[in-house]
């Protein structure tokens, strides 16, 4: 029978050959398939659920260390330990259905690749001639320490990476030339072309290009390459590709804000967790051992910590900077993680001293904020230099700047905050009105005729008075967060400060307007925003702090338009060169209502309001918190300007006059606002009026606490709060003092009923500002609707900008029930559950003028009070 394989063989194969062979499986969860079965054809499946419970972890411990200051790597390095072994790895089948050892060599890729786009950026950040503007000396010290700690670092690691890698000595030596050689290679020739390729591509003008960024990629893959091949780690040469990115025109900053969250985000916590997933702490089981790594800590924290203090105490630093920069430079980074690594795969290293080591490199990390914080609190601390950044040591300046305070009411330094440019037309608006005036000619005998009838003139001061420049310190506040490129930014001040578009702006007008301006520039986290104000202010001898802020509520009081576009149809009229002004048409859009969001769902032609965004909301609320927290320790008096004018037709101008209205309710904020408002009238083309309210029929105490403060429920939940600023509780002694004080200010200014009143001596300067304020009384059991409908009529004929106390400390009036009533009024109007919001941070006459969308510009006047405190 075994004839007839010689012929049905070779047929039974050839058939088989046209046989259609079944597909492979390719079904999902339906099929049954295991989700977290690893398949090599087919990988994604177990990456995507490796990534997403290691990018959770991760994110969940940095969130909690966060608290304790401690930095992201923290996290992802306890993050893979929590995955590994040590802990979730004994839970039955979660190594095995998670982290599989056949699925590592997929994820120690990625995490490869991860780590060769962050070393660049580690090679991009290098020290400067500017970098003792923004650090304190210690600081400054530590950078450049760090800086050549990790070149030694890298040196070593190739000398040890060679060494593991050769076969002999002689091919050690051979690894260590041929490195050399292509570290001089990178760093000259290459860095060349790369100078000319980026001028070539205009990448260093606008900034770099697709072809640039090609030629980049290329060059850190090409790079890790030959230092791989050569027989040295890698990230090594992604380090090299990170020094030859050029600095021009902050080009290597531009890179690595194009790279660095893809990177930070996805990549990096790979490469950090896969240290973890290695480390096995239950190994670590017995005292000998645990002798062992408590041995390992003191050593290792003992040697840099006395090198550090005592290179740095001989260079000329005190014991307390000496023993902090010791501390700092103990903490254990990236390179001991690569040759720990290194170590682990070439089997130089168990896995029992791996975690050892691990376990060291992750304890010290975590101890030196702390430590480091009590060695060097922040109050002792100075800058390098005395211009520039962050940190001052201000205690033998206070006296001096409440010196400066006490010696003139008139307001001369001013700081403005610029933070972002959509505050920068309310900073410009308020801006324009610090513009000093023209000097007035000699006094005369004669009084001016101008003056209001009701009482004879004030006498003017025969005493000559100082022409006094007015200052304007413009402070741009620069966000800092976790990202690379903010640190490399905050590295150089200088370059921000002439780059930065907000200062550039900002400087003309001002200079256009004959201010003095001098630009300062602080990178700060947004929660130290008002400790950075306070630091420029107290600097800068500043006597009153300007901010803005964009009204939530603009836009919404029948300016936009939802589902409609503006379309501006310029026409000429015959015989008539200048033309005749644009026509707006409205042009219905079908798909708005369709696919826009919540806050487009108004009724075209914009006759109804339309409802804010929840980011809108939050946005407006973080700000609102930013604000209170200055309010509560600025060392100077508070100025905020809210822009609550409704969008302009086109062709209307605002024009440089201003018509300025006061509420006059009394308290020290109320008095500030009247003295500053006296202040600009001191410009001819601004005008006041100042009403002094009283209010009849009181509520109660007791009434008053009943009602409560005002809540808008349907959407409370959506809103996070902050507690509202607080200050000593009210005596009758100051609350006698207060109205004394109230009573004295206003018949300082305000005409005097009685004719043979002496009336108060004035310079020429505040003599002729008077002329151009009006001063009137106003009594209603409803004063909040008074005003709203006093400036309604104001805001109808003239540019209108409404001066206001902020009348949180010791106001002499309570609102809340007309506030309750003026709010259920407004309550169809959609202002955005912000009425708590801007209740405790605009104050309740503020708020009044805000929710009945009254069209004028708002500046609320807070005078300093640093005993004021945030309520916990």
């Amino acid at each position: 029978m075994s004839t007839t394989g010689s012929f049905s063989g070779p047929i039974i194969e050839l058939g088989k050959a046209f046989v259609k062979r079944a597909a492979e499986q390719q079904g999902g969860l339906l099929d049954g398939d295991d989700p977290t079965e690893f398949r090599t054809s087919a990988p994604i499946r177990l990456w995507a659920i490796q990534l997403g419970v290691i990018i959770i972890t991760t994110q969940l411990l940095a969130l909690g260390l966060a608290k304790l200051r401690q930095p992201k790597v923290i996290a992802e390095v306890i993050g893979g330990i929590v995955l590994g072994p040590t802990l979730f790895g004994r839970i039955p089948g979660f190594t095995e259905h998670i982290f599989p050892p056949v699925s590592r060599p997929y994820l120690s890729l990625t995490a490869e690749i991860g780590g060769l786009f962050f070393i660049p950026s580690l090679g991009c950040r290098a020290p400067s001639e500017n970098d003792a503007d923004f650090v304190i000396p210690s600081g400054l010290v530590l950078f450049l320490a760090g800086v050549g700690n990790d070149i030694v670092g890298w040196i070593l690691l190739a000398l040890t990476v060679a060494l593991v890698n050769a076969s002999s000595g002689l091919t050690a030596l051979y690894i260590l030339l041929v490195s050399f050689g292509w570290v001089l290679f990178v760093l000259y020739p290459c860095r060349w072309f790369f100078t000319w390729f980026a001028r070539w591509t205009g990448s260093t003008e606008k900034g770099p290009t697709p072809l640039f960024m090609t030629g980049t990629i290329l060059l850190v893959f090409g790079s890790a390459f030959m230092t791989d091949a050569i027989g040295v780690n890698a990230i090594f040469g992604g380090f090299l590709a990170g020094l030859v990115i050029p600095r021009e025109n902050n080009l290597n900053i531009t890179i690595t804000e194009k790279l660095e969250d893809t990177v930070s985000i996805i990549f990096l916590p790979l490469y950090f967790t896969i240290s973890g997933l290695s480390t096995n702490l239950g190994l670590l089981n017995t005292g000998l051992i645990w002798g062992y790594t408590i041995m390992i800590l003191v050593v290792a924290y003992i040697g840099k910590f006395f090198g550090g203090s005592v290179a740095a105490r001989f260079a000329g630093f005190g014991w307390r900077e000496s023993f902090t920069i010791g501390t700092l430079m103990s903490c254990k980074g990236l390179i001991e993680l690569i040759v720990l690594n290194v170590g682990l795969q070439a089997g130089i290293l168990d896995t029992r001293v791996f975690s050892m080591f691990v376990l060291e490199a992750v304890v010290l990390t975590f101890a030196c904020t702390p430590v480091a914080v009590w060695l060097y609190p922040p109050h002792l601390r100075t800058r390098a230099v005395a211009t520039g950044g962050n940190f001052a040591n201000l205690s033998a300046r206070a006296g001096e700047k409440g010196a400066l305070r006490l010696s003139s009411e008139k307001k001369e330094r001013f700081l403005v905050v610029l933070d972002r440019m959509g505050h920068m037309p309310s900073a410009m608006a308020i801006t324009q009105l610090l513009r000093p005036a023209q000097p007035l000619p000699a006094p005369t005998k004669t009084p001016p005729t101008g003056r209001s009838s009701h009482s004879p003139s004030p006498r003017r001061s025969q005493e000559p008075q100082a022409d006094i420049k007015t200052t304007v310190t413009a402070l741009r506040l620069v966000e800092l967060t976790d990202r690379t490129s903010d640190l490399m930014r905050s590295s150089v001040p200088e370059e921000l400060m002439v780059r930065d578009p907000l200062l550039n702006v900002f400087h003309m007008f001002a200079g256009l307007n004959d201010l003095d301006v001098y630009n300062r520039l602080a990178v700060s986290t947004y929660d130290t925003y008002h400790e950075r104000i306070g630091v420029v202010a107290e600097e800068s001898s500043a006597q009153l702090i300007l901010l803005s802020w964009s009204s939530p509520l603009r836009g919404l009081a029948g300016g936009q338009h939802g589902g409609v576009a503006l379309t501006v149809q310029p026409t000429m009229a015959s015989g008539d060169s200048h033309g005749a002004p644009p026509q707006v048409t409205h042009t219905s859009n079908p798909l708005a209502g369709l696919f826009a969001g919540p806050s487009s769902h108004g009724a075209a032609g914009g006759s109804h309001p339309t409802a804010l965004t929840r980011h809108e909301k939050i946005n407006s609320v973080a700000h609102s918190h930013f604000i209170r927290r200055l309010y509560a320790s600025a060392p100077a008096d508070v100025g905020l300007f809210v822009d609550n004018q409704a969008v302009q037709q086109p062709g209307h101008i605002l024009g440089s006059q201003a018509h300025l209205l006061v509420p006059f309710f009394g308290g020290p904020d109320d008095r500030l606002a009247l003295e500053f408002v006296v202040q600009l009238c001191e410009r001819p083309e601004v005008t006041a009026t100042v009403i002094r309210v009283t209010k009849e029929a009181l509520l109660s105490d007791s009434e008053g606490d009943a009602k409560g403060n005002i809540e808008l429920p349907e959407q409370a939940h959506l809103i996070p709060r902050m507690a509202d600023t607080i200050y000593p509780n009210v005596t009758t002694q100051t609350r006698l003092a207060s109205d004394t004080a109230d009573n004295i200010c206003w018949f300082k200014y305000a005409p005097q009923e009685d004719p043979n009143a002496i009336a108060p001596q004035h310079t020429p300067q505040v003599q002729d500002a008077l002329t151009r304020v009006t001063f009137t009384s106003l009594s209603s059991p409803r004063p909040l609707h008074s005003l709203v409908d006093k400036a309604n009529e104001v805001a109808a004929e003239k540019r209108l900008i409404v001066v206001v106390g902020r009348g949180k400390r010791l106001a002499a009036e309570s609102h809340h029930d007309e506030m309750k009533t003026l709010l259920d009024e407004e309550q169809g109007r959609k202002h955005g559950g912000l009425g708590n919001e801007m209740r405790n941070t605009l104050g309740d006459v503020a708020t009044a003028f805000m929710v009945s969308r009254v069209s004028a510009g708002l500046l609320v006047m807070q005078a300093s009070a640093t005993q004021g405190q945030l309520d916990a």
